[in-house]
């Protein structure tokens, strides 16, 4: 089953300050809301378009069409999902594609678009790290979301912002994950951290889910058209195939196999 890139890391991306941290109840310390405390859901953020940055070129106008909202401007398009997820393309030789990035400097780049998503309501206790795609021609930012450790896979917010700080490829998914799907998560998380209660559960697994695994969450993606839905399961890499071939194995705290697709 394919996984989006946050399911292992920032594989193929160069990763700034991504970490696992540990399970701390952020509220019960400073008496602050954080987005992430013990026993509560996983807090969600939504795609604000009087907050954008995006490129428009324009006062963008609403367009709807196809089951999307869309906010049309001379050089580029939002669309946002019925889900809430949204994405920003620029058209066709529009000119902000040619801008320099915001930065040279990609620890800073990763700090700015980290901020830009703050906007909408992204608590800094999901960030998990940030991730450079690009180089000379544009670097995207894309955020990794976790909660003490826990990859949340489907999850997005990417970004390539311009010296000109306009936004001119975009895309964010941040629903709230239920509190008991993440209460679950973070027992199993847990478990899986001791060595002994590790090796207990993979002998539950077939021959082929032997090798290195994490606990992530997963949640139904932007464009699917099914009921929202979340859980925790233990993914794992198979071996290749002969052709170099492997789909992610996934499994239940039970050890039972899971073939949702999210």
């Amino acid at each position: 089953m394919k996984r989006a890139w946050s399911v292992i890391g920032c594989a193929g991306l160069a990763c700034i300050g991504c970490g696992t941290g540990s399970p701390v109840d952020s509220a019960a310390v400073s008496g602050v809301v954080t987005g992430c405390e013990i026993g509560a859901p996983l807090a969600g953020a939504a795609y604000d378009i009087e907050k954008s940055r995006f490129a428009f070129g324009s006062t963008p106008t609403q367009d709807d069409a196809n089951g999307f909202v869309r906010w049309v401007g001379v050089d580029g398009v939002v669309a946002i999902e019925q889900s809430g997820g949204e994405l920003g393309i620029l058209n066709g030789g529009a000119p902000e594609a040619s801008l320099p990035d915001w930065s040279d400097d990609p620890t800073a780049l990763a700090s700015h678009v980290t901020a830009y998503f703050a906007t909408f309501g992204v608590s800094a206790c999901q960030v998990g790290g940030a991730a450079v795609d690009g180089g000379s021609g544009g670097r995207t930012i894309a955020l990794a979301r976790s909660v003490d450790g826990i990859n949340v896979a489907e999850s997005l917010a990417y970004a390539r912002l311009d010296n000109q700080d306009q936004s001119t490829s975009e895309g964010f998914y941040w629903p709230t994950i239920p509190a008991d799907v993440v209460t679950s998560a973070r027992a199993f998380h847990a478990k899986l951290a001791d060595p002994t209660e590790l090796v207990a559960y993979k002998a539950k697994l077939p021959a082929d889910a032997q090798g290195d695994g994490l606990v992530n969450l997963h949640h139904t993606s932007s464009s699917s058209t099914s009921p929202f839905a979340a859980a925790a399961t233990y993914d794992v890499e198979p071996p290749p195939d002969p052709l170099g071939l492997g789909s992610t194995l996934s499994f239940d705290a039970d050890g039972n196999p899971v073939s949702t697709t999210w």
